[in-house]
């Protein structure tokens, strides 16, 4: 008779308003992959034949993730319910490592689950070299370096810690102990990292500290006193992976030409200036002045200074306002959170100039998600008759 599972994945997303991730709990990254593919892995090594999943935070991310088991060759199944007490009586709740499968003190906080999101990295950390699956090479006891990655002999490394592939440590940086480095992280000279996790594509600054922490690009998680900061200084944290989401060099020339082409027409222009805060895309804020009247590219002249920074598209779905939310999805709204913001989008072909119009949302939601060449085609096709499109 074939070995079963049924788990319960659990419902945190009430807690998650520090970090604000996109992907339900069983998804954040525990050592160097997803905390649901560690039950995966069980399963495997445990002869288990069929996993069934009850999840009602997200299910589609989940399914997505798990493909229906193909990976792993096991009889998968995901049940979505409302709730987690819809889940039958025999679920096993997936709350911890499988190996041990608990939580370490309470968890009625956000602060608390960001505790035990660190405390499952560190366990996984010390259990390293019992997982049948890694690609690091043990450089000393529970010591561990991945491909391609480059340690300076004058970098400090104090077991246990854990170094994913293409790294780069500097010298004089202090790695350990207790440290989680994931892939494309550049740690400069002189940094500490300690009882901390480093998200991939992050770099780490000269001379910085960090201690009971998980940083993501720009975004700082201080764990001990469960708060988030956004870094502004890139000498002290910065997003590696950010920088190659820029405009390209070509739309980035483009933009500095719209804007000394339209800079006469602002001058004779009677545009009522006012100033938004809007999400950038990767976890920061955009300072915009948009106009209350006129044409929309005099309107939007101030963003071009945006897109020649890097820092926004030519097209792309039009910026949220930091207050901005969606009801009823929040999973869909933090996608477009996430997403590039543009000059013109394909909700000013739809007569939809602002994200708080009424149907602007289901625009946006076509163009990050389906991710069309046709609409950049087709913006582009009508770039002129929008940009000058005049309304009030």
């Amino acid at each position: 008779m074939k070995r079963g599972w049924t788990l319960l994945v659990p419902n945190w997303s009430h807690l998650d308003v520090i970090w604000h991730n996109a992907e339900p709990f069983c998804l954040w990254p525990i050592g160097n992959q997803p905390f649901i593919a560690h039950w995966m892995d069980h399963a495997v090594s445990s002869s288990v034949e069929r996993v069934e999943l009850f999840v009602s935070d997200r299910p589609t991310e989940v399914r997505r993730f798990l493909k229906d088991g193909s990976y792993w060759s096991r009889s998968l199944s995901i049940t979505s319910i409302a709730s987690d007490d819809m889940a039958p009586e025999d679920a096993i709740p997936a709350i911890g490592l499988p190996q041990d499968n608990k939580i370490w003190g309470s968890l009625e906080s956000p602060a608390d689950l960001q505790k035990h999101w660190l405390s499952l990295n560190m366990a996984w950390l010390e259990r390293i070299d019992e997982h049948e699956f890694h690609i690091e090479n043990q450089q000393c006891p529970q010591g561990w370096v991945g491909p391609q990655s480059r340690i300076s002999p004058k970098a400090i490394l104090k077991a246990p810690y854990w170094i994913q592939g293409k790294c780069d440590i500097a010298d004089g940086a202090q790695i350990g102990p207790n440290a989680c480095i994931a892939e494309n992280t550049i740690i400069d000279s002189n940094a500490i990292v300690r009882d901390s996790v480093v998200l991939p594509g992050t770099l780490v600054g000269r001379n910085t500290n960090l201690r009971q922490v998980a940083v993501d690009g720009r975004l700082l998680m201080d764990i001990e006193r469960g708060c988030r900061v956004n870094i502004s200084d890139s000498f002290i944290l910065s997003d590696l992976a950010g920088r190659t989401k820029k405009a390209p060099i070509k739309e980035r020339i483009i933009a500095i030409l719209l804007f000394a082409f339209i800079s006469p027409l602002i001058a004779l222009s009677r545009i009522d200036w006012i100033t938004i805060e809007a999400h950038d895309g990767r976890g920061g804020k955009l300072r915009l002045k948009t106009g209350a009247n006129g044409r929309l590219l005099c309107r939007r002249w101030h963003w071009l200074k945006e897109v020649f920074k890097g820092r926004m598209r030519l097209i792309g779905i039009l910026p949220r306002p930091i207050e901005w939310e969606i009801e009823n999805d929040p999973e869909l709204g933090q996608r477009l959170k996430e997403s590039s913001p543009g000059l013109l989008s394909l909700a000013d072909l739809h007569g939809c100039h602002e994200a708080s119009d009424t149907n602007e949302w289901i625009h946006a939601s076509y163009q990050a998600l389906e991710v069309e060449k046709n609409i950049s085609r087709m913006i582009r096709r009508n770039f002129w008759k929008l940009a000058f499109k005049r309304f009030a």
